[in-house]
């Protein structure tokens, strides 16, 4: 019955045991002969026999160890006594490929330690499992992107940071911009790291097309370092975003509207009919405030151009009308977007934007909250590349 079960063609089950807590099945090699792993000749002169109990796959939620019986052979060509290799189990291991692949699916979207206590297996022995298939499961996940990458005709990549320790620590990450998948993660965001990071990419830089990034200086410097000939687009979210932290600013400054900010904050047209009469009170009753509202919301239809002539115009009314208004910080948002002009009207022509890696980014940050941080960074890194890179190359490669 148990031969069936355990699906390991290369054994013959020669002894079964149940016990309350688990299952002992005895097996051995049906092979009467091996070839020799020192001169290559085979040899069916058997030296001795000795056993090893090495942990499977459970069967009705009962461990499973198997008793293996270990031939060793004398090679009478060279003189010397090896082991009989096997197929399921790799030399030296205690639990065969199959469990061991059990433990990592285990590991992967959850943690060691939740994994150690289902399997009643110590915590060291699941890390070193988990992590020793991890980097196996990497070095595929590599192949496939070289493989997804090697066939585009131009690649566009988006940048943005991460925070991975309070104090300022950053890690920068590089996704695929169509895919939303991580190509590289790197320590800190300066120009240096960056740089770094960028010219670490196994592709033809001259096939960098376009990258899709936020404002921060330090990433563009580095850029124009390594894909000079690469299109650079400021990803429209955060544009926004700095329009709307401005009319933030306003608000703030006036007393008694710390509910308002739903009301004030959010589009005009994904704002429930339930709610726009309390705007429209907020609105009529402080004046500044309608008149941060109007360039908030004028700003938002810079993006519905349907050309970059159009955005173009609408971008300089509106740079204009913020530096007239009477809000410090319109100004200062309408100098910055003055500064970025040119990538933030890139867009009009390349349609790029951060949104799928915005949603990967809320998974690395769910892979670093499931394992309340994580004290070694190659570690989170590679955990990140499994999770947010492999899979998703895997389906578009098949």
């Amino acid at each position: 019955m148990f031969s069936v079960l355990l699906e390991l063609p290369e054994f013959e089950v020669t002894k079964q045991e149940i016990f309350d807590s688990h299952y002992l099945i005895h097996v051995e090699k049906t092979e009467t002969k091996e070839r020799c792993l020192f001169c290559g000749f085979h040899s069916s002169n058997i030296h001795d026999r000795r056993t090893k109990k090495v942990r499977d796959l459970s069967i009705m939620n009962k461990p499973l160890y198997l008793i293996v019986t270990v031939k060793r052979y004398y090679c009478e060509n060279c003189g010397e006594v090896f082991s009989s290799p096997f197929e399921s189990i790799e030399l030296h291991q205690r639990y065969t490929n199959r469990f061991r692949e059990f433990v990592y699916e285990q590991v992967l979207h959850s943690t060691v330690q939740d994994a150690s206590q289902k399997l009643q297996i110590p915590y060291s022995t699941v890390e070193r499992m988990f992590y020793s298939v991890a980097k196996e499961k990497a070095a595929e996940h590599v192949e496939w992107m070289e493989e997804i990458q090697s066939e585009k005709q131009g690649i566009t990549l988006s940048m943005d940071e991460i925070a991975v320790r309070k104090g300022h620590k950053y890690e920068t990450v590089v996704y695929d911009a169509d895919l939303g998948a991580v190509i590289g993660m790197h320590q800190d965001r300066d120009y240096h790291s960056t740089l770094e990071l960028l010219t670490s990419m196994d592709f033809d830089p001259t096939k960098v097309k376009n990258v899709v990034l936020d404002m921060w200086d330090p990433f563009h410097k580095a850029i124009h370092q390594a894909f000079p000939d690469a299109q650079i687009i400021v990803d429209k979210y955060h544009v926004v975003q700095k329009v709307v932290q401005a009319l933030d600013q306003i608000r703030k400054q006036i007393p008694g509207l710390k509910k308002a900010r739903f009301h004030l904050l959010r589009s005009y047209e994904n704002l429930q009919e339930k709610n726009k009469p309390r705007l429209e009170e907020i609105l009529d009753t402080h004046e500044e405030l309608r008149h941060g509202y109007f360039l908030k919301e004028l700003f938002r239809d810079i993006y519905k151009a349907t050309d970059y002539e159009s955005a173009n115009k609408r971008l300089a009314e509106w740079l204009q009308l913020a530096l007239e208004s009477p809000f410090k910080p319109f100004h200062q948002v309408a100098k910055t977007i003055k500064k970025w002009r040119e990538p933030i009207l890139q867009y009009f022509k390349t349609p790029y934007t951060n949104g799928k890696a915005e949603g990967t980014n809320h998974k690395i940050k769910n892979i670093k909250r499931r394992a309340y941080g994580y004290r070694n960074p190659e570690r989170f890194r590679l955990r990140v590349f499994l999770e947010c890179t492999g899979q998703t190359y895997k389906e578009a490669a098949s």
